[in-house]
């Protein structure tokens, strides 16, 4: 009974790590950043290398995303690298941010994103990919749990 168990656990994982190959990825291009619409939220602090509560300022991260799915992309995560005119890293973690939706085939994205007040434009964009799933991720920790 006890390799039983052993057994339904191993079965288990396994199918639970095929939602990875369930991942939608989405390729972006003529990505270019402007200054966020005036009424946009802003007041956003990030934590930026040593540094916390940096004061930041809001940009819009705009450009043509494109789906090869049959259906649209949820919980989309967008990464990359993003260093300010003088060469420094405007944002210092990989993952740029989230797009609740994309969908099918190609379509405008538009992300709003928080960089230091410090960071001097124009910015270079580099390696910005994207990718999302087929369904809705509850991302929440014990999510489904009590």
């Amino acid at each position: 009974m006890r390799w039983a168990g052993y057994g339904l656990l191993c079965t288990v994982l396994l199918l639970a790590g095929c939602g990875e190959a369930s991942k939608i990825e989405i390729a972006l291009k003529d990505l270019v950043v402007v200054d966020c619409p005036p009424g946009s939220k802003g007041g956003a602090s990030i934590s930026l290398n040593d540094s916390v509560n940096v004061p930041t300022r809001c940009y819009r991260l705009r450009g043509t995303a494109v789906n090869p799915a049959e259906k649209p992309a949820k919980n989309v995560d967008v990464f990359g690298k993003i260093t300010d005119a003088n060469g420094t890293l405007a944002i210092t973690r990989r993952r740029v941010g989230s797009l609740a939706e994309v969908a099918a085939g190609t379509s405008a994205i538009a992300l709003d994103v928080y960089l230091p007040e410090t960071a001097k434009p124009p910015f270079k964009l580099e390696n910005m990919k994207a990718a999302g799933f087929p369904n809705q991720v509850d991302r929440r920790q014990n999510a489904g749990g009590s």
